[in-house]
């Protein structure tokens, strides 16, 4: 049976060797393993976030008459998600058999390895859902009656579709396609920004225990 994680801090930071004062100890005990398993929570909570947008846009695309549109977004954020769980079940390949600070060091790694991954992935998502979105909703059928008076009073159309909105809507997938990554990191400082902080700290402060003599 795997060891939960209240267990790894007794097993590893409670050595002989990094025994202050056992009410000290049991404090940074209780303050890590909550941090944690707070970050857990919330990471499955995202997605299940994403995992049911994904659904909502998927049904709703069909309801607007754009259902390829909203298949391939679906599919696309299907793909995040199921990328999101296989790093979440990756956090039990970490070595629970080392200290508890080597363990709460290499679950910090993780998280920025993670933000380091989808800040790329989403340099192609974001676009993707962006393009996706503006040509299946132009072509769905609860835009057509505007198709059909830009049709009717512009010249400015390749393929039936108005020249300068779509180069803009390009420019601006491009643009979100560079940003991704300064984008995705302002977004997990907003969900996760609070607890990373806190686990910095615990950091930083079970390093100086460790070197305390």
């Amino acid at each position: 049976m795997e060891k939960s994680i209240e267990q790894i801090w007794k097993d590893g930071f409670l050595k002989q060797e990094a025994l202050i004062a056992p009410k000290v100890n049991d404090l940074y005990n209780r303050k890590s393993i909550h941090l944690v398993e707070k970050f857990q929570r919330m990471f499955k909570i995202n997605i299940w976030g994403i995992i049911i947008g994904a659904s909502l846009i998927l049904i709703a695309s069909f309801g607007a008459g754009a259902g390829l549109a909203g298949v391939i977004i679906f599919i696309t954020l299907l793909a995040v998600a199921y990328s999101a769980k296989l790093d979440s079940d990756g956090l039990k390949q970490l070595d629970k058999g080392q200290s508890s600070f080597e363990y709460l060091s290499s679950f910090r790694e993780w998280i920025q390895q993670s933000i380091e991954k989808y800040g790329s992935l989403y340099r192609i998502v974001y676009p993707v859902f962006i393009l996706t979105f503006y040509f299946g909703l132009w072509f769905s059928d609860l835009l057509e009656p505007i198709r059909e008076k830009v049709a009717e009073n512009s010249s400015n159309l390749i393929f039936g579709m108005h020249v300068p909105t779509t180069l803009l809507i390009i420019g601006g997938a491009i643009a979100m396609g560079f940003f991704a990554k300064r984008i995705h990191r302002e977004d997990v400082e907003l969900m996760y920004g609070k607890i990373m902080g806190k686990l910095d700290e615990a950091l930083q402060e079970m390093e100086e225990l460790r070197t305390t003599k």
